[in-house]
């Protein structure tokens, strides 16, 4: 890439187009728990069919890894949000639990297919001292998309129709594949073997033997997995039958956190290039865990607004410095693998978080699954702070173990 971030064409259409997708996506964020709720499902049975997408997403990262570094980043990114809009499109017309997990699925394999091919393909078009502002740039753009999302979707679904917003998502999605085809991908020169579909874990290996930060950044993804899937389903379960709120409120509040993100991304991105992404990325863990311990308590619906807003302010402080540390510790050539294996794990946190869900929600309280993930956000900040210390300049990619890879910078 030359010239400044800003002006460059393709990274451009590419945040334009993630912007385009994540508004389908946050159409549907307040709408689908209801919908489990409309097929009769127990909040036990959302988590263990919330958990198939974990389990669908980490089956198909290895091929999916592959397939990212071997036909390349653009071609699987199209493919995967292709998938979702098709999901999306049929959530439409289900009429039983069987139905809703099939989709569930396939939407996993779809996530499976855009997460490394996105990741690697945001790093490729972007120099090394300028891929914190990047992550901060595309998480700004992505959080823009969703931030109207949940309210104009619960708007839609308890107003006037509730599965209008399955239509806009998936048409959404086939608006974003349009657009992604137009980004020139740059050709990536790497070993002169072919990567094979089961180096993966090979390939994450060999990165983390040059760079243990690797190691810690993936026990990190691990933690916060977990978090995700007691969060992303807990803390909307909780919202609808401890608070009493309704599908626009609970929109609302996505929103109003998704406002907070999207205002503080791209600066906490600018600043973590500028003052070093450790003391932004600690920071942001701290807000979060304590933002989210706090929620038990809030009795009321301007108490979640506050919260939401503070959640989500410290996942703006964090997220672009946890991207940028991870670019600098994987070789380009290798990124789609290694993006792959460490995304692998995180899945495997999210299986393990929504297989939780149900039994800590239904057997001890609408508030465990709330004090489990603050607590473990607590951890995930921990684990970074004790094993990961920062150079004063930015980071180089991890040597070659052989000189068969031939281009080391992006």
């Amino acid at each position: 890439m030359k010239g400044s971030l800003f002006l460059s064409r393709d990274f451009g259409i590419l945040v334009m187009a993630l912007a385009v997708v994540s508004l389908g996506f946050g159409l549907l964020a307040p709408i689908v728990p209801q919908l489990a709720a409309r097929l009769g499902m127990s909040e036990g049975q959302m988590g263990g069919i919330f958990a198939l997408f974990s389990v669908a997403f980490v089956l198909a990262l290895p091929p999916a890894g592959y397939l990212t570094d071997r036909i390349g980043r653009r071609t699987m990114l199209m493919s995967g949000i292709a998938v979702f809009g098709l999901t999306t499109l049929l959530m439409a017309f289900i009429t039983d639990a069987l139905q809703f997990a099939v989709l569930r699925t396939l939407e996993g394999v779809g996530a499976a297919m855009t997460a490394p091919s996105a990741f690697a393909l945001v790093v490729d078009l972007v120099p090394p001292d300028k891929r914190a502002t990047a992550m901060g740039v595309e998480g700004t753009a992505q959080t823009l998309g969703i931030l109207g999302g949940p309210a104009i979707g619960g708007f839609v679904a308890g107003e006037i129709d509730f599965y209008y917003p399955f239509y806009v998502g998936a048409a959404l999605s086939f608006v974003c594949c349009a657009m992604v085809m137009l980004v020139r991908e740059p050709p990536v020169k790497g070993a002169q073997e072919h990567p094979s579909l089961l180096t993966m874990f090979g390939a994450w290996k060999r990165n983390a033997e040059q760079n243990a930060k690797l190691t810690a950044l993936t026990v990190r993804g691990l933690v916060m997995g977990v978090v995700q899937g007691l969060w992303n389903l807990g803390l909307l379960l909780y919202m609808y039958n401890r608070i009493g709120m309704t599908e626009t409120e609970v929109g609302i509040a996505i929103s109003l956190g998704t406002a907070a993100m999207a205002a503080g991304t791209l600066y906490f991105g600018r600043m973590a290039d500028k003052h070093g992404k450790l003391p932004f990325l600690l920071g942001g863990g701290v807000l979060m865990a304590a933002g989210l311990g706090m929620m038990v308590f809030a009795r009321d619906i301007v108490g979640v607004y506050i919260l939401m807003i503070v959640m989500d302010l410290g996942g703006a402080m964090s997220n672009p410095s946890v991207g940028a540390l991870l670019a600098d510790v994987m070789l380009k050539e290798e990124r789609g693998r290694v993006m792959g294996a460490y995304q692998t794990v995180q899945g495997i946190g999210n299986i393990i978080g929504f297989s939780a869900l149900g039994v800590a929600y239904e057997m001890i309280s609408p508030e465990a699954p709330i004090v489990m993930c603050s607590m473990a956000l607590f951890v995930a900040t921990g684990i970074i702070a004790v094993y990961v210390r920062e150079s004063p300049a930015a980071e180089k990619a991890p040597a070659p173990p052989a000189p068969a890879v031939v281009d080391r910078d992006p």
